[in-house]
């Protein structure tokens, strides 16, 4: 298995420092951050980083012990020709930086960290341009590779819950709610109804139909709590992520039966075993579990969401006709 090169543009907060912010909820499994994931997954050595704010690269400097430090993005994929980069700047900034790294050539993947982009043109161009360059766009919907999710996908498509028809979160209408449920529908999104539940127009309700007839529901409230509903049974996860059980019922007796549900043999965080993942996508020529089209596909449903609600809940079809629309 090759060794590949990572660099990472924007060494703020995603990008190195975000699991300062987290020392009081040890139930999470870390790292969060880029650098410090690409620090502990196998298969990838970080390089290089790039940032307009000198104190930023430092501070890279310093914590990660990187000497290539850039505050021209262009520069660094020039001089250290990384085959992975990850794009953790603004989003205002982050469809011109993922198309330029694009165009530049020599790069093989893009981790993106969401959203995507403010804008759905900008994202129809960020996929364009890395199609177009035959280079790998990745999301950064970490939640997509959490070793605990993965075991519940894997858990319904054997059927242990039986039909599998409904999905529901009450948190959040954001990123890696969506990109989560577009990996355990199995198919884009059709149409979606939403409300508004707060005058800042943040906290967002409603209900997304996928085309193979699959239901997601998203409310407000709650510590991130999952719902998985099949016809027999259902999986949850609880306080942000830190207890999954399964109900489902006996196989002689039809007894219904709570268990919590197992841990994986190997407990990483979701941001290492995406980028493990990533390696591994590189190596084989494989598909990943979030690209680029998944994160567009979150975008787009938020911003249907706010439109069905300035239009009285009319019911949206997708994908929407105006790709002028934004998240603003």
């Amino acid at each position: 298995m090759a060794v590949y090169r990572a660099a990472v543009i924007g060494c703020g907060r995603i990008g190195s420092t975000i699991d300062d912010e987290e020392v009081n909820r040890p139930h999470f499994f870390y790292p969060w951050a880029h650098a410090p994931a690409y620090v502990e997954a196998k298969g990838v050595e970080l390089v290089a980083g790039a940032d307009l704010l000198p104190d930023q690269l430092e501070d890279f400097k310093r914590r990660w012990g990187v000497n290539a430090l850039y505050t021209d993005y262009r520069q660094m994929l020039a001089n250290e020709k990384p085959d992975i980069v990850s794009v953790t700047t603004r989003p205002a900034e982050r469809a011109e930086v993922v198309i330029g790294i694009a165009e530049a050539g020599g790069v093989k993947a893009i981790y993106a960290t969401k959203p995507i982009a403010p804008s759905l043109a900008e994202a129809d161009a960020m996929i364009e341009a890395c199609r177009k360059h035959g280079v790998l766009l990745v999301i950064a919907c970490h939640q997509n590779w959490s070793p605990w999710f993965l075991a519940c996908l894997k858990a319904i498509r054997a059927g242990e819950i039986g039909k599998f028809s409904s999905m529901l979160c009450s948190y959040t209408h954001g990123g890696h709610t969506l990109s989560l449920f577009r990996l355990f529908a199995g198919a884009p999104a059709k149409w979606v109804v939403g409300h508004i539940n707060s005058d800042k127009g943040i906290r967002r309700s409603g209900m997304i139909l996928y085309e193979n007839g699959l239901q997601g529901f998203i409310t407000t409230g709650g510590w991130h709590q999952f719902d998985f509903i099949g016809s027999d049974g259902w999986l949850s996860s609880r306080n942000e992520h830190a207890d999954f059980e399964m109900w489902s019922r006996h196989p002689v007796t039809g007894e219904a039966i709570r268990r919590q549900f197992p841990n994986p043999k190997r407990s990483i965080s979701s941001q290492q075993a995406a980028i493990e993942a990533l390696v591994k996508n590189l190596d084989e020529g494989t598909e990943t579990l979030c690209p680029g089209e998944y994160g567009r596909e979150a975008l787009e449903i938020g911003i249907a969401m706010r439109e069905s609600h300035l239009r009285g809940g009319e019911k949206l079809e997708l994908p929407l006709a105006d790709r002028s629309l934004s998240s603003g």
